[in-house]
């Protein structure tokens, strides 16, 4: 069966650039949900030794896990994939300050064989940020499996995510984004109207948070549940049991 093959747009690296420099400023609530993720990781009480980052971006996710508080000793290691290059020449620069405890690999979370070479030790944490929405429902559900069986028992998923949603709330999302956009344009002299600001992303495929809390119970976690949710933006993962 064919699958989606992700657009050209995130390989071009003036688009990837534009958007990772203001994702602060775009993304509604960005700072709270990234706070959540922070508290969640250190209450969870599991030592991150090891971490994956799925659709790294920029490296965001993996950054806010290296400065998670916690034991002088520990300095965690990760691997970060994302199957645009620009993107990962980003990530690459930002976590220099972190020295050689990470690793980039391009890999496309479409193709059922993008974990191929990562069987060497399990991870504590898999993260993932505004990334696996871009995938069809059926290939989400093989996804989750995936990343079940990298977890070591009692290892965490967390997803921040845009969702799909229904009902008057519907769409506030993105309102939202064109709202900062413009405010920060404007800001800067700009004198673009709303019409002429297009967030249109066609390579969205987004699922509801509750379809996918139920994709993550039949891969086999526990502990499901919505950690954060505001119209389309959602926080969410699961725990992989500690015995089988």
């Amino acid at each position: 069966m064919s699958r989606p093959v992700p657009e050209a747009a995130w390989q071009q690296p003036h688009l990837a650039v534009d958007f990772l420099d203001r994702r602060h400023i775009l993304l509604p609530l960005l700072d709270v949900q990234e706070d959540l993720i922070r508290r969640l990781l250190t209450r969870h009480g599991r030592p991150i030794e090891r971490f994956l980052d799925l659709g790294c971006g920029d490296g965001a996710m993996a950054d806010l896990v290296f400065d998670l508080p916690g034991r002088a000793d520990l300095r965690p290691e990760a691997v970060l994939v994302d199957f645009s290059e620009p993107m990962l020449e980003r990530a690459r620069a930002r976590l220099t300050e972190h020295g050689g405890r990470w690793e980039t690999r391009r890999g496309d979370l479409n193709d059922p064989g993008w974990h191929q070479g990562l069987s060497d030790g399990r991870f504590d944490a898999v993260v993932s940020g505004l990334a696996i929405h871009h995938i069809a429902a059926e290939r989400k559900r093989e996804l989750f499996a995936e990343v079940l069986a990298l977890l070591a028992p009692g290892g965490i998923f967390v997803n921040m995510d845009y969702v799909e949603i229904t009902g008057p709330l519907r769409g506030v999302f993105d309102e939202q984004m064109r709202a900062n956009a413009l405010h920060a344009e404007h800001e800067r002299g700009g004198t673009r109207s709303a019409e002429e600001v297009d967030f249109e992303d066609n390579e969205d495929r987004p699922d509801t948070a509750q379809d996918q809390l139920q994709w993550l119970r039949e891969a086999g976690f526990e502990q499901c549940e919505v950690h954060f949710k505001w119209a389309e933006a959602a926080v969410f993962g699961g725990v992989k049991p500690v015995a089988a």
